[in-house]
């Protein structure tokens, strides 16, 4: 099982009980997204446990690459798998591993350290997701933005906080998230900044709200993606092509009730929007990355420097035969952040020769003062050098 490709930039591997159903829904998913998202099926060689254990002269398992493992249990599997599972820990690449009944007797002891998730339909994307995390396709925060009318919808929005939470999202709930003599507007068009998606939670009087419509303007402006839950009878707000409506009926409230901040939505929906919410997420984070290195590509160009393209950075070739990495940060910025990216690139080159310098590129535009002045003063310490967009023309200039 391989995907072949020279030009590969990542692996997938598939161990354990690979003949499984579920093992073939993960992987139709993982390449249905990989194309949802403009991202070319050859850039991942797909290898099984005996390619694990294949030398890389020989098409086999690359150490160099971004690496990401599925482990699917099976009763009575046994260790089969053993050595291709050290071989990979040993290199500290993620293996993940998925179970069905009871976790002790599905999963190899080798992997009983690690935390595992039971599958179930409705989980299908989260569980693909986090290959694509693992793998840097899509960041690791994993964070929503709650905008409703606490009149109309406060039971529904703290019943999606912890819903949410449990599916291991940072979820921004006003009457949660804003810490004490905080500035509140300013508070909140950061966290629009730095969110993934935001719910609005539609009801009759939402579009009523000076406040309400402003977070949905911000996150328009901001080209964050906004799923649209909207209450029975209620038409659907200002949408953009990174906008997903989900229509509410009367029979999806306990006890058919929908009116008042009291009101409750049943288990099922909740599951379903979760599931809108996990597709969402993905192509938004796609659509902003893609803008924020236009745009950077774009004010290269007008300045006479040719910036290449490539899946997840830019490059750049410098005199001297000198190379300088681009690397777009989707939100609000972050030490680890530029940590990462440099433990990504070593595993890039596989030449074993380091860019000359790194950079990450990411949208000031409402993020808070005080944090940009922290990033602009870690560029004084890390490798990894942050520039903000609003400095694209001028630190392009300076630096020809």
């Amino acid at each position: 099982m391989r995907m072949e490709h020279k030009n590969s930039f990542y692996q997938l591997i598939f161990l354990g009980d690979t003949t499984s159903e579920v093992s073939c829904k993960v992987r139709k998913r993982f390449f249905e997204l990989l194309n949802e998202r403009g991202l070319d099926k050859h850039l991942i060689a797909v290898l099984n446990s005996a390619l694990v254990l294949t030398p890389r002269e020989a098409g086999g398992y690359d150490s160099t690459k971004p690496t990401f493992a599925f482990y699917f249990g099976k009763q009575g599997y046994d260790d089969r798998d053993v050595n291709a599972l050290k071989k990979l820990m040993k290199n500290g690449d993620t293996v993940y591993p998925v179970f069905f009944s009871v976790f002790e007797k599905e999963i190899p002891e080798a992997l009983r350290t690690i935390n595992g998730v039971k599958y179930a339909e409705e989980k299908l994307d989260a569980i693909v997701n986090v290959s694509f995390e693992e793998l840097r396709l899509l960041r690791k925060k994993r964070r929503v933005f709650i905008s409703y009318k606490r009149l109309e919808s406060l039971a529904v929005a703290n019943q999606l906080y912890d819903l949410l939470s449990r599916h291991q999202f940072d979820v921004f709930l006003d009457t949660y998230s804003i810490r004490g003599a905080a500035e509140f507007q300013a508070e909140l068009h950061h966290r629009i900044t730095d969110s993934d998606v935001l719910i609005q939670l539609n009801s009759p009087k939402f579009m009523d709200s000076k406040w309400c419509n402003e977070e949905i303007s911000e996150a328009n402006a901001r080209q964050v993606g906004v799923l649209q839950v909207n209450w029975p009878k209620v038409p659907s707000g200002v949408a953009n092509q990174l906008s997903v409506v989900y229509k509410l009926k009367d029979a999806d409230f306990k006890n058919g009730l929908y009116k008042g901040s009291s009101s409750l939505l049943k288990k099922a929906v909740l599951d379903e929007i979760a599931m809108k919410l996990e597709a969402l997420r993905a192509r938004n984070i796609a659509a902003r990355q893609d803008g924020l290195t236009a745009e950077f590509v774009k004010e290269a160009g007008r300045q006479g420097r040719e910036i290449i393209k490539e899946p997840m950075f830019l490059v750049e070739m410098r005199p001297e035969e000198k190379t300088w990495y681009y690397i777009p940060a989707i939100g609000v910025p972050q030490s680890i952040d530029c940590y990462e990216s440099m433990e990504l690139l070593k595993k890039w080159m596989h030449s074993g020769k380091m860019p000359d310098r790194v950079f990450l590129i990411y949208d000031d535009l409402r993020i808070l003062p005080r944090w940009i002045a922290h990033l602009d003063w870690m560029n004084k310490y890390l490798e990894v050098k942050t520039i903000k967009k609003q400095d694209f023309t001028i630190w392009l200039q300076s630096t020809k």
